[in-house]
């Protein structure tokens, strides 16, 4: 066995029905004033933040907002936010949304005060690039206040997600010192969120889960809390699509959401990810949905790897079918129940758009950490079963 090394960072977090009310105390812990509250354009009609602002407003809080920004967010999306965030003077940053308002809110947060170009900070890439900051100097202050229960990207540090359009792919920004000084987790937040909604990003957490514990590194700090997000997805995820009272489930979907994402920070991701970045680059379709599509026939590709650790997977349900294949089953079947397609056919995907598919997902950095390396050739191979 390597040597490995194991590093955990999360801020804190303050997790429960109702906790939101909280987000005025810690700016004030901060002493900040001019918050600019960085959300989509649906979230920005919702009851809940029209209250926030409000309560902020209220208590002489100088408040602005941007949510000019697309399902999958691209640079453009950030540098105007840059602008809009420069121009109100505000000191700070509320990230409120799902993945694409926190990925855009971490990427205005990592440029607006130091003024570096954003793929400078694309450390998967090329570390050598990455400029040298402080955290208390050259970053915007900010806080996350997630509205999804899938992402986890309010505690996976510094990373967001951005469409580079001149690439025409999805590239990865990220700097260790990079850290919202607060996380509010408040599943109330969830209730409006749509079934498919709900649905979607309930399996992008179920794969962060499974991927993280099928990466390679050795990190059974990671890998426990893997199985424990894995074992609250097969628990929640359906209750909280189809339960008459959402919000129990909800509340656990959210936990598992957040853990999910401490677990892939660390340990890495794999194909599926590659993949749905793709696909959402190209196609602009959902990343939940791309990864539930997706899923069932990655781990089928990388079965002769994983096979152990998906039998632990299914010994760990209790499943009918304690075994590796046991375990893929009941992901389809979970998809069934969750009324996913089974297809990329099925989303729209055009057959002679696979070849670019999968070149994108080659050129993506997430499956450096998949258990079977990987080609453009396996990546076509894949994506073709799939369709």
């Amino acid at each position: 066995m390597t040597i490995s090394h194991w590093q955990v960072t999360v801020p804190d977090v303050t997790f429960g029905p109702g906790s939101v009310k909280h987000t005025l105390d810690l700016l004030k812990q901060q002493g900040l004033s001019r918050p600019m509250l960085v959300t989509d354009a649906g979230v920005l009609t919702q009851p809940f933040t029209k209250a926030l602002i409000a309560q902020l407003e209220a208590n002489h809080f100088l408040v602005s907002t941007f949510s000019e920004i697309k399902g999958n967010p691209t640079k453009s999306n950030v540098d105007l936010g840059v602008e809009y965030l420069q121009s109100a003077n505000s000191d700070s940053i509320i990230a409120l949304g799902g993945g694409s308002a926190i990925d855009v809110a971490k990427a205005m947060s990592l440029v607006a005060r130091n003024k570096k170009d954003l793929w400078l900070f694309c450390y998967f890439e090329d570390p050598d690039t990455l400029p040298q900051l402080s955290a208390s100097d050259d970053f915007v202050p900010m806080m996350i206040i997630p509205t999804t229960a899938g992402t986890g990207s309010e505690l996976s540090g510094s990373s967001c997600v951005i469409t580079d359009e001149v690439r025409g792919q999805k590239r990865v920004a990220y700097h260790p010192s990079h850290f919202p000084f607060a996380v509010i987790a408040d599943p109330e937040l969830l209730i409006s969120l749509p079934k498919h909604l709900s649905a979607w990003t309930g399996m992008d957490a179920l794969t962060h889960a499974i991927e993280a514990y099928c990466a390679p590194d050795f990190n059974p700090l990671c890998d426990g809390i893997a199985l424990e997000a894995v074992r609250l997805c097969y628990e929640h995820l359906s209750e909280s699509v189809n339960s008459i009272d959402l919000l129990p489930g909800r509340t656990q979907m959210m936990a598992a959401s957040s853990i999910a994402a401490v677990a892939f920070t660390s340990k890495g991701l794999g194909a599926v990810h590659s993949i749905a970045h793709a696909l959402g680059a190209l196609l602009d379709i959902h990343h939940g949905l791309a990864n539930a599509v997706v899923l069932p026939y990655v781990l089928k590709f990388n079965l002769s790897v994983i096979a152990p650790k998906l039998t632990r997977l299914a010994n760990l349900l209790a499943l009918p079918d304690r075994t590796a294949k046991g375990f893929i089953a009941w992901i389809e079947e979970l998809r069934q129940q969750l009324a996913i397609p089974n297809t990329l056919k099925e989303i729209h995907v055009k057959p002679e758009q696979l070849p670019h598919i999968a070149a994108l997902a080659y050129k993506d950095t997430e499956h450096q950490t998949n258990p079977v390396t990987m080609s453009e050739a396996n990546f076509l191979h894949i994506l073709k079963t799939a369709f």
